[in-house]
Parts: C-alpha cells; sequence; structure tokens
C-alpha cells in the first residue's frame, strides 16, 4: 500500500464528514464512488505533462466555506439545501486535484482507498449526529462543520 496515497485522501475524510449533515442519504453512495472515481483519475492524468493547475486547488475550500458561511446566515431556510446541493458533486474533481499534482504509484489503489476515507466519513458524521438529538441539533452546525473543513483543507 502507498502511504501517499492515504495522505491524499485525508481530504476525502474531511469532506465527506462536514457534508454528511448536509447531503440527503440518497446522495451518499454516488458521492463515495465519485470521490474514488476522480482520485483514480487524477492520479493517471498527473504525470502528463504539462498539467499545471495548482491554482485551481483553492477552488474546494473556498467553496466550502463560502457555502458555510451562506448556511451560518441563514440557517432555518431549507432553499439552500435545493440551490447549492448540485455544488456537492463539483466537490470530488477538485478535491482530485492534489492527485493531479502529486500523483500516486496506482491510480486503483488511489481511487479505492479515496472512496474509502469518503464513505468513513459519512459513516462517522453520521454516526454523531444521531448521538445528537434531532430536535437538540443546532442549525448552524452544517454551517460551522463546511466552514472547518474548507479551512482544514486550505492549511
Amino acid at each position: 500500500m502507498d502511504a501517499l496515497s492515504w495522505a491524499l485522501s485525508n481530504d476525502s475524510l474531511i469532506v465527506a464528514g462536514a457534508l454528511s449533515t448536509v447531503v440527503p442519504v440518497r446522495h451518499i453512495v454516488p458521492l463515495v464512488a465519485l470521490f474514488g472515481i476522480c482520485d483514480a483519475a487524477g492520479s493517471m492524468l498527473g504525470p502528463l505533462p504539462g498539467i499545471q493547475i495548482a491554482i485551481l486547488y483553492w477552488l474546494a475550500p473556498v467553496l466550502l466555506v463560502v457555502w458555510g458561511i451562506a448556511i451560518l446566515r441563514n440557517p432555518m431556510s431549507l432553499a439552500w439545501r435545493s440551490r447549492l446541493l448540485h455544488c456537492v458533486y463539483l466537490l470530488p474533481p477538485l478535491m482530485a486535484i492534489d492527485n493531479l499534482l502529486v500523483p500516486t504509484q496506482s491510480p486503483v489503489e488511489a481511487g479505492c482507498i479515496s472512496s474509502a476515507m469518503a464513505a468513513l466519513g459519512f459513516a462517522l458524521g453520521f454516526g454523531l449526529l444521531r448521538r445528537v438529538e434531532r430536535h437538540a441539533l443546532e442549525p448552524r452546525l452544517p454551517g460551522a462543520l463546511l466552514v472547518t473543513a474548507g479551512l482544514l483543507l486550505a492549511a
């Protein structure tokens, strides 16, 4: 197993954990698969000459922070979910940019590990949310988690 694949998949764990508070359950399996497919594709394309897109690496953290701030400003509105849910599917390709910049030895391994880390992130997020009673859940929690995830990725 390539230690680099594990290190590059931490972003999937962080983002999936934060997304577990805002993504409906029916979107989990497609997102887990998309995290793996995008990281595998990034590892395959990474060695190609001329790929210089380091500036795009900042898009995912910025998107998470902006989305989190939008939730923090208006936590009771359900309109943000329907308007911004399509942004969730932009995150796996944006998160795969690190695999373009630092490709791993085995793209299939990188994809499998990334999917496993995303699944673990969603499972941990849902597990923590189940321990908190739904009526006691702070409405700003999803926003705070998304901002935190964006800042962790930017660091």
